[in-house]
C-alpha cells in the first residue's frame, strides 16, 4: 500500500501538469509582490541623471526637434543611449501628471524586472518542461542581486529582460526551422529593437541570431543539398530583413541615432566600447579606478555574488554536458545558451572594458547562466535513482536558504548581497563595495523624517545631494549641502546623511565608519550601509574657516577643540598639519599628516602635506615615496604629480620632472603651478623659446595678468638677450606690483645685462633680508662678479647651490669662477692681500657695491 502511494506522489509531484499551474500561480504571485516591494526601492545613484535625459527626450519630441538638448549630453554620454525605458516612463508621468516620478520609474522597472524572470523561466520550459521553468523562476527571484536591481536600475535590468526576450524567441525560431515562423520572427525584431532601444550594445544580437541560424544549417544534413542549399538563403534573407528592420526600429525613441541612423549608433558603439571614465571601487580590500582594476573583476563579482546553489548547478550542468546527459535534440540550445553567457564576459576581458558598480554592466548574462544552472539540476532530478532525486531536492532547499533569507531581512537592499564564498555581506564588509548605489538614503531620510525632523531650519549633508533633495521635497526648512564623508568639516551643517560608499576599508575593518555621535544606521546583516549623524561641534569648520583667512593659531585652538572630541577625525588632524606647514613648521607637519594617515591612510590632503614639507625641508627621495604612494591611491590627482615632479626636479631628473607636470596639465587643464614649474625647469635647461611657446604663452591665455608668467615671459627674453621684449613684458606688470619678489628678480638681470650697476644694486638692495632663493643667490653673483668682488660671488654662488643644487645657472658660474680663480692664481702666483681691495677703487664704485652683502 505504502509503495503505491509513493508511487502516487512521485508521479504527482513529476506531473508537467501541476507544475504549469504552478508556474504560473508562481508567476502572478512575483508580479504582484515586485510590484508591492518596489514602493520602498531607494533611488540610484545616477537615476536623476537618466531622468534628466529623458525630460530632454520629450521635449525634443514634442517641439518636434526644435528643442535639441537631447542631442548632446555636455555632462556625459546620455545622447548615446536609447535609454527608451526612461523616456517611455517620462512620457507616462507627464501624460497622466504623476508627482511621484521616481515611485513610478521603480514600479515599471519591478514590472520588467518580472518579465525577466518569466522569460526566463519560459526559455527553461522550452528546453525542459514546467518543472524546470518552477525552479527557473525561484532561482531567478532570489538572485538578490537581479532582485535588488529590478527596483530601480531602468538601465542595466531592462537590457537584461530585452535578451533573454530575444534569445527564448530566436531559440524557438530555430526549433522550428526549417519552417519560418513569421510570429516568432516578429517577437524577435520587437526584442532586437527593445535592446537596441536600451543601448546600442543589443546589435549584438543581430549577429547571434545570424551565427546561431549557421550553425544550426551547417549541422543539417539538407543544407548540402541543393534544395536545401536555395532554401537557407532563402531563409538567411529573409533574417537580414528582420535584422535591418529591428535595427531602425530601436532607434525610435532615440534622437541622436534619427538624426544619422547609421554614422551615430556606430559612434555610440565605439564610444561605448572604449569608455574610459574612472570611477573609484573597493574591489579586494582596496580602492582602485575602476579603469585600473584587474581583468578578472567582473568575473569575480558573479562568482562571489551569485547564489551557491546557481553555481552548483553549473558544475551540474558541465558535469551532465561531459557525460552526454543532456538530451541531443537540445545540445544546439545550450550551446548557444552557453556562448549567450560566456562571449560577453570573455569580449569585455579581451577588451580590458571599464567595468565598475559590481557586474551591473553584465547583468544580461545572468539569465542564460541560471538557465544552464537549471539543466544541471533537472539532469539529477531525472535520473531513475531516488538518492539522486533526494539529494538534489534537499541540496536544493539547503542552498536556498541563504539567498531566501537575504531577500526577506534586508529588502529593499537585496542588491548589497554576498554568497558564503567571502563569508556573505558581513564578511565582504571592506573588502568589496556595499551601498554603491546609494540605495540605503531613502530608508535612513524616512527615519529622519519620523524620528528626529522639527519646524527648525537644518542643513543636512550627505555624499548625494540630488537624491536627499527629492526625499525632502516637501520640507522646505531643510537644506540639502553635497559633501563626501571626507570633506564634511569644510561645509556647514547640523545633521548628515552618509551611504557607505567609497569609505576606506581600514576605517571599515576598524569600525571608524560610521563616526561617533551618529543616531542611526541602516543596516544590512550586521553592516552599515548608511549613518545618520548629529553635528556635535562646529570647531573643525571654524579650524578650516581660520585657515582660509591665513590665521594658522586660531585654526590649531579651533583643531585642538575638536579634537578633544573626535581624536581619530583625520580631517582635523590634516587641517592642524596645513596650520603648521603654513607656518613653516615643517616637522610638526609630518607628525600630524601622520597621525592623520593612522586613521585615514588614503587622506590625500595629508599626503600632500607631508610630501610638500618633505620637499621643503630637503628630503626629496622621502617627498618622491609619498607622491609615489599618493598616486598609486589616486591617479588623476593634479596636485600628486606636481609633488612628485617638484621632488625629481631637486634630485636631478628635470625630464622626469616635465613628464609629472604635463600630466598634472592633462587631470586640470589650467592647472598654473604645474606650467610655472615646467617652466622654471625648461629655463633651467636654455629652453627659453619652448618655454615661452608651450608654457608662459598658454597661462597668459587662460589667465592674462598672472605676474608670474609675464616676468617669466621677460626673463625668457633676456636670456635669449632681447631685452627689448623683455622690458616691453616687464611695463605689462601694474605698477602696485613693482615690488613683487619676481618682478624684482627680471628687473635687476635686465640691468646687471646693460651693466646699470646702480639700479641693479636698488634692486638688490630691497630684497637684503632675503636668504633662502637660490635665483637672487645666482643674481646677486653675476653682480658681484661684474664688481670684481670674486670672494663675495664665489660665497653667494655657493649659497645658491646649497639651497638648489639642480640649479644649472649656478653650477655653470660656480665653474667659471673657479677657472678664473685657477688662471688668475697662475697668473699671480703670490698675489698681495690688498688686491681684493684695490687702492683706486672710486667713489662711484663704492655707492654701487651693496656693502650689507659681505
Amino acid at each position: 500500500m505504502s509503495n503505491i502511494s509513493f508511487v502516487k506522489i512521485k508521479k504527482a509531484f513529476n506531473a508537467q501538469p501541476l507544475f504549469k499551474i504552478i508556474f504560473i500561480g508562481l508567476s502572478i504571485i512575483m508580479l504582484i509582490s515586485m510590484m508591492t516591494m518596489s514602493k520602498k526601492a531607494g533611488i540610484s545613484g545616477d537615476e536623476y541623471y537618466h531622468v534628466d535625459h529623458a525630460e530632454k527626450v520629450y521635449n525634443y519630441y514634442k517641439s518636434l526637434g526644435k528643442d535639441s538638448l537631447a542631442l548632446y549630453d555636455g555632462e556625459g554620454l546620455l545622447h548615446l543611449y536609447g535609454q527608451s525605458l526612461d523616456n517611455e516612463v517620462h512620457i507616462f508621468n507627464e501624460l497622466f501628471n504623476v508627482k511621484n516620478i521616481y515611485e513610478s520609474r521603480h514600479l515599471f522597472n519591478s514590472i520588467v524586472g518580472w518579465l525577466l524572470f518569466l522569460f526566463t523561466g519560459l526559455t527553461a520550459v522550452s528546453l525542459m518542461g514546467w518543472r524546470a521553468g518552477v525552479l527557473t523562476l525561484l532561482l531567478m527571484f532570489f538572485s538578490p542581486k537581479l532582485l535588488g536591481h529590478s527596483w530601480n536600475n531602468l538601465k542595466d535590468l531592462p537590457f537584461a529582460t530585452a535578451y533573454i526576450f530575444s534569445l527564448y524567441f530566436i531559440l524557438k525560431f530555430i526549433k522550428k526551422l526549417p519552417a519560418i515562423n513569421y510570429t516568432t520572427l516578429a517577437f524577435i525584431v520587437l526584442g532586437i529593437a527593445w535592446a537596441i532601444s536600451l543601448r546600442i550594445g543589443g546589435v549584438i544580437l543581430i549577429p547571434y541570431f545570424f551565427l546561431f541560424y549557421g550553425v544550426y544549417c551547417l549541422t543539417k544534413k539538407t543544407f548540402y543539398t541543393k534544395p536545401g542549399f536555395i532554401k537557407s538563403v532563402q531563409s538567411f534573407a529573409i533574417i537580414a530583413g528582420a535584422a535591418v528592420l529591428s535595427f531602425f526600429l530601436g532607434q525610435i525613441l532615440w534622437p541622436y541615432a534619427l538624426t544619422s541612423p547609421i554614422a551615430h549608433p556606430l559612434e555610440a558603439l565605439k564610444s561605448m566600447t572604449n569608455y574610459n571614465m574612472g570611477i573609484f571601487q573597493l574591489f579586494e580590500g582596496k580602492i582602485l579606478v575602476s579603469k585600473d582594476l584587474p581583468w578578472y573583476y567582473g568575473l569575480k563579482y558573479i562568482f562571489i555574488t551569485t547564489p551557491l546553489i546557481v553555481l552548483l548547478g553549473l558544475v551540474l550542468f558541465i558535469i551532465s554536458i561531459a557525460s552526454a546527459g543532456i538530451q541531443k535534440n537540445n545540445r544546439l540550445a545550450y550551446s548557444f545558451l552557453f556562448f549567450a553567457f560566456a562571449f560577453p564576459i570573455a569580449y569585455t576581458i579581451y577588451k580590458g572594458s571599464n567595468l565598475y558598480g559590481g557586474w551591473r554592466h553584465l547583468l544580461w548574462t545572468y539569465s542564460p547562466l541560471v538557465v544552464m544552472s537549471v539543466a544541471g539540476f533537472n539532469f539529477i532530478l531525472n535520473k531513475k535513482n531516488k538518492y539522486f532525486r533526494i539529494t538534489a531536492y534537499a541540496l536544493i532547499l539547503v542552498l536556498l536558504y541563504h539567498p531566501v533569507r537575504h531577500t526577506f531581512k534586508n529588502h529593499p537592499h537585496q542588491y548589497i548581497y554576498y554568497n558564503q564564498l567571502v563569508g556573505g555581506v558581513n564578511g565582504a564588509s571592506a573588502h568589496y563595495e556595499m551601498d554603491y548605489y546609494y540605495h540605503s538614503l531613502k530608508e535612513a531620510s524616512d527615519w529622519f523624517i519620523e524620528y528626529e525632523l522639527t519646524t527648525d531650519s537644518i542643513t543636512i549633508a550627505s555624499n548625494h545631494s540630488r537624491i536627499m533633495e527629492y526625499y525632502f521635497r516637501d520640507y522646505p526648512n531643510v537644506k540639502i549641502a553635497y559633501t563626501t564623508f571626507y570633506k564634511k568639516s569644510n561645509i556647514n551643517w547640523d545633521y548628515a546623511i552618509w551611504a557607505n560608499t567609497h569609505v576606506t576599508p581600514l576605517q571599515l575593518e576598524k569600525g571608524y565608519w560610521p563616526p561617533k555621535k551618529t543616531i542611526h544606521t541602516v543596516k544590512v546583516d550586521n553592516v552599515p550601509v548608511s549613518a545618520v549623524i548629529k553635528r556635535v561641534s562646529y570647531e573643525d569648520l571654524k579650524g578650516f574657516e581660520a585657515l582660509k583667512l591665513k590665521n594658522t593659531e586660531l585654526a590649531k585652538k579651533h583643531f585642538k577643540a575638536f579634537l578633544k572630541i573626535y581624536p581619530q577625525d583625520s580631517e582635523a588632524l590634516d587641517g592642524y598639519a596645513r596650520a603648521c606647514l603654513m607656518e613653516q613648521n615643517l616637522d610638526s607637519t609630518i607628525i600630524y599628516a601622520d597621525s592623520s594617515l593612522i586613521y585615514n591612510p588614503r587622506n590625500y590632503e595629508a599626503l600632500l602635506q607631508k610630501a610638500s614639507a618633505l620637499s621643503l625641508n630637503k628630503e626629496y627621495k622621502k617627498s618622491l615615496d609619498v607622491c609615489n604612494e599618493l598616486i598609486t591611491l589616486n591617479t588623476t590627482l593634479a596636485e600628486a604629480h606636481v609633488q612628485k615632479g617638484i621632488a625629481l626636479r631637486y634630485l636631478g631628473n628635470p625630464n622626469e620632472a616635465i613628464a609629472e607636470f604635463t600630466t598634472a596639465t592633462k587631470y586640470n587643464t589650467n592647472y598654473i603651478e604645474a606650467f610655472m614649474q615646467t617652466g622654471e625647469v625648461l629655463i633651467n635647461l636654455k629652453r627659453y623659446d619652448e618655454a615661452i611657446k608651450n608654457i608662459y604663452t598658454i597661462v597668459l591665455d587662460f589667465k592674462p595678468n598672472d605676474i608670474r608668467a609675464t616676468t617669466a615671459m621677460a626673463k625668457c627674453y633676456n636670456f635669449l638677450k632681447q631685452t627689448d621684449k623683455a622690458k616691453q613684458w616687464l611695463n605689462k606688470v601694474p605698477q602696485k606690483n613693482q615690488n613683487n619678489f619676481n618682478v624684482i628678480k627680471t628687473n635687476c638681470r635686465i640691468d646687471l645685462a646693460e651693466n646699470n650697476m646702480s639700479r641693479a644694486a636698488h634692486w638688490l638692495n630691497i630684497t637684503e633680508h632675503i636668504s633662502n632663493d637660490s635665483e637672487l643667490n645666482v643674481i646677486r653673483t653675476l653682480f658681484f662678479i661684474k664688481v670684481k668682488e670674486s670672494d663675495l660671488a664665489l660665497k653667494h654662488i655657493k649659497m645658491a647651490i646649497e639651497i638648489d643644487s639642480s640649479n644649472q645657472e649656478a653650477q655653470e658660474l660656480l665653474n667659471q669662477l673657479k677657472t678664473s680663480a685657477k688662471k688668475d692664481a697662475q697668473a699671480t702666483p703670490n698675489p698681495p692681500k690688498s688686491v681684493m681691495f684695490k687702492k683706486n677703487t672710486t667713489d662711484k664704485d663704492k655707492k654701487i657695491n651693496p656693502l650689507h652683502l659681505k
